[in-house]
């Protein structure tokens, strides 16, 4: 018995402390350790280094051993052994271009890693916010429910005495019932939303967000400043303008590939004595060193030429329409920041504090028979509204600052 506990406890107490609430900072860094999708991508870089590797290859020399007999057996005219040897000489430079392409390859791959995380984290901190405001939406409707359950159960001790009347008592519980049913659904909804975190860590099970209030942000830029941020610091821009260069060295080396060739070859050859009695020879040894160009007709055909030529053109628009969009969402950015903090200068403390005052004077003046249950529904009403219209406003706010970082390239 005690064996099959400790092993029930050595199988659940890891998954226990799995599940546990997590912090902004813990789930960033789970995010960037864990994500499946990052994992997957970065195995970009280690493939480009290793083409990079295969490009420095050099080219492999060629043996040749080739075997005669010239009617040996019958005429005894002798026999031969020849054996060569040949190299393709790089006289066109197509390594140190086919190195200079893959190393190129190797840059745009890393920065579109780079550009990919960069993503990343803007996905995980928005949905980092969701998440928050649903807890914050949860934590002040399950209050709401509460005061509603607490004013129910008022409502049926007073219409046992006869200090409100059934209408009333009846309203009352059905509204707590109505907003328990609302709360089970937002629930369910932060649930989902801790379900789209845990996704984005790599699959680590989150039970709840640690910390009341979001991380705080920068928030001070200028605008002038925002297009020179941007081009200096977005990796996807950095990534479109190194597919410019790279499609320069790809263009070098097709134009390498279609150069002059030139194999040098080397021979050594061992005769036999030649026995025929009209013409005899002694055994020898030969010696050959030579070359051979090919006639490359096939350069003829510019075709591969001329499509490298338009991927040269292709890369500088792609590179002209990135930068355009780096502009327009760095532009789009800085309007929706100054937008969400005006939004935000209008909640302030007193306001919240107001919004709470008057649920709690509607309520006891309710009790009190001073107010009517309306006026007590309508207060919860707008405080409700006021707090979820709060933190939708804080919410927002972190969004577009994340948002903003992202589009001038700094992270957060």
């Amino acid at each position: 018995m005690k064996k099959i506990i400790n092993i029930i406890i050595c199988v659940l107490l890891p998954q226990f402390m799995q599940a546990q609430s997590i912090s902004y900072a813990q789930f960033m860094q789970a995010v960037v350790e864990k994500n499946t999708s990052y994992l997957a991508e970065k195995y970009n870089i280690d493939i480009a280094l290793a083409n990079l590797q295969a490009a420095k290859v050099f080219n492999d020399p060629e043996l040749s051993v080739d075997y005669g007999n010239n009617q040996d057996w019958y005429m005894q005219m002798g026999q031969s052994l020849e054996v060569g040897l040949s190299y393709d000489l790089d006289v066109s430079g197509v390594r140190k271009a086919r190195i200079q392409a893959a190393k190129s390859e190797k840059e745009v791959t890393e920065a579109s890693v780079a550009a990919y995380l960069s993503s990343l984290r803007l996905e995980a901190a928005q949905a980092w916010a969701e998440a928050w405001k649903l807890h914050k939406d949860c934590e002040v409707l399950s209050a709401n429910v509460a005061d509603m359950v607490q004013v129910a159960q008022s409502d049926s001790i007073r219409l046992a005495v006869g200090d409100v009347g059934r209408t009333d008592a009846t309203q009352s519980r059905l509204e707590a019932q109505t907003l328990q049913g609302e709360l089970i659904a937002l629930e369910a909804e932060y649930s989902n939303a801790l379900l789209a975190l845990s996704f984005l860590c790599g699959g680590q099970t989150i039970t709840g967000l640690e910390g009341d209030e979001l991380p705080k942000m920068a928030s001070n830029y200028k605008e002038e400043e925002l297009y020179k941020l941007a081009e200096a610091n977005r990796a996807d821009l950095k990534a479109a303008e190194l597919s410019q260069t790279l499609s320069e060295n790809n263009l070098k080396l097709v134009k390498a590939t279609r150069g002059m060739e030139l194999n040098l070859n080397v021979g050594y050859s061992y005769n036999t004595e030649v026995r025929n009695e009209i013409a005899p020879a002694p055994k020898f040894n030969g010696l050959s060193v030579g070359f051979s160009i090919p006639l490359k007709f096939s350069s003829l055909n510019k075709g591969e030429k001329i499509a490298a030529q338009q991927q040269v053109f292709q890369s500088q628009k792609y590179y002209e329409a990135a930068c355009m969009q780096v502009h327009m969402e760095a532009a789009q950015a800085y309007t929706a920041l100054l937008a969400a903090q005006k939004v935000m200068l209008k909640y302030d403390e007193s306001l919240l504090k107001d919004a709470r005052d008057i649920v709690d004077s509607r309520k006891i003046g309710y009790q009190n028979g001073e107010s009517s249950l309306l006026e007590l529904l309508t207060a919860q009403q707008t405080y409700r509204d006021v707090m979820q219209g709060y933190y939708e406003a804080c919410s927002n706010l972190y969004q577009c600052q994340v948002q903003m970082q992202y589009a001038v390239g700094i992270q957060q």
